[in-house]
This record gives structure tokens, sequence and C-alpha cells, in this order.
């Protein structure tokens, strides 16, 4: 004999809070796994330059009107997401931009595109140095192809001026390496003075530039060697006009 059990017999099922989230959690992945949808993000499409800037170019067009600050960001960052998958980028004819009493040697040239963006390709030869300066007029979105480049980002603390011959305090805003495929922003609201040193195989890479102010002369930031205040990376800077 089949005997019957009343719902309000069962006992009261308690979870935790953090249980009750992971069970949804799981019920949301079955959703996906039965309507034939990927719950792992997919690794970035590896792209050639002309299917970059295919893609690259309407969405550079969409959003380089807003040159606020959080719209360059959402801006460079639109070109991140399309430049993670970039690896095959011709190497254009170079020129050398050495810098006068520098032993090791640095090369620009530029790839050729109908775009908001320019496309300059550089290449530093092992311990190559590009010194400390300022973007005043574009934004830039760097990103390493080969080899390996130590690059540092820094902002003034309180009122921007470009053209003292007093020091003032400069704000180290990222000490990053990059390695092939990764990037580096450079707003011109915040952290907008780089500078880099290829590792000991020497760099290659891409500086997507979009123009967003009147051009004007860029001058070198020299910063002191000892931080005046390493908890929050500040340290003395001056300009070096060449």
């Amino acid at each position: 004999m089949q005997s019957s059990t009343r719902p309000e017999a069962l006992p009261a099922l308690i979870l935790p809070r953090r249980e009750l989230l992971a069970l949804a959690a799981l019920g949301s992945l079955a959703q996906l796994t039965r309507a034939g949808a990927s719950p792992v993000p997919e690794e970035p499409q590896v792209l050639d330059f002309a299917r970059f800037l295919e893609l690259a170019v309407p969405r550079a067009r969409e959003l380089v009107g807003d040159t606020s600050g959080s719209g360059q960001d959402r801006y460079l960052h639109a070109l991140a997401a399309l430049a993670s998958g970039l690896r095959e980028v011709p190497q254009p004819q170079m020129r050398e931009t050495t810098s006068k009493g520098a032993s090791a040697r640095t090369f620009l040239g530029v790839n050729e595109c109908e775009a908001p963006f320019t496309v300059l390709h550089w290449r530093l030869d092992p311990g190559a140095r590009i010194g400390l300066h300022p973007h005043l007029y574009g934004n830039v979105l760097t990103l390493c192809l080969e080899g390996e480049v130590r690059i540092q980002n820094f902002e003034l603390v309180g009122e921007r001026d470009f053209d003292t011959k007093e020091s003032f305090r400069v704000r180290r805003s990222n000490d990053q390496q990059l390695l092939p495929g990764r990037m580096n922003l450079v707003n011109l609201e915040h952290g907008y003075v780089h500078g880099f040193c290829a590792g000991p195989a020497g760099a290659r890479g891409l500086d997507l530039t979009t123009r967003l102010r009147e051009k004007r002369s860029t001058p070198t930031l020299e910063v002191g060697a000892q931080a005046l205040d390493e908890a929050r990376g500040i340290f003395e800077g001056r300009w070096r006009q060449d």
C-alpha cells in the first residue's frame, strides 16, 4: 500500500544565503547550457590588421566625439577590446629616432589607414628608452607585439602647467611590464605622461594615437630618484624643454 505524504508534513529546508545564491547560479548555468549558450567567455578572436581596422574604425568614429575623461576611457577601452586579438601587423618603413647620446636605438614608422587614429609602429633595441613625456593633444593605446617593454605613467598633482620652469609634484599612476598582446592606455585627463624601456630582447609594438586638441611642443619629464611619498607614489618633477 502506497502511503501519501502531505507537503505540510515535510520538514522545512533552511539554507544559508550564500548556498541559496550558489543554487540560483547553478540554475542559471543549466538554463544557459540547455539554451546552447556557453557560460565561459571565449578567448579574444585573433585578428589581422585589415580585419582589426574593419571592426575598430566604425567603433572609434562612434565614440571619439566624447572627449571628457570618461568618454576617452570608453573610447580607449573599446579599441583595446579589439586590439587584444591583434597579432600580425606588417612592419612599415622605419626611420631611426634614437635620442642624442643614447647607445640603444629606437625606430618609428606608420601603418597608413583611414581612421580617427594614427597607427604608429615602434621598434626598440634591447635596453632602448623613450623618455617620459606628456601627451597634451592625443590620447594613446599602446600595444606590445613582440619582446618586452616596461611602461610607467605619471600625472601632475594639482593644477597642470606644462610650461613652468619650477619643480612640481607628480604621481606615478602605473608601472607596467608589457608582453605581447598586453596594452597600456593614456587618457589626456589621467596617466597622461608615459615613458618606455625595452627588455633584454628588445620590443616592437603600436601606438594608436588619437588627436583631440591642438598640437603643441612636448617637454620631457624628469622625475626625482627618491619618492617624496612612497605609499602614494608621489615624486618631485621638472620639465626639460628639448
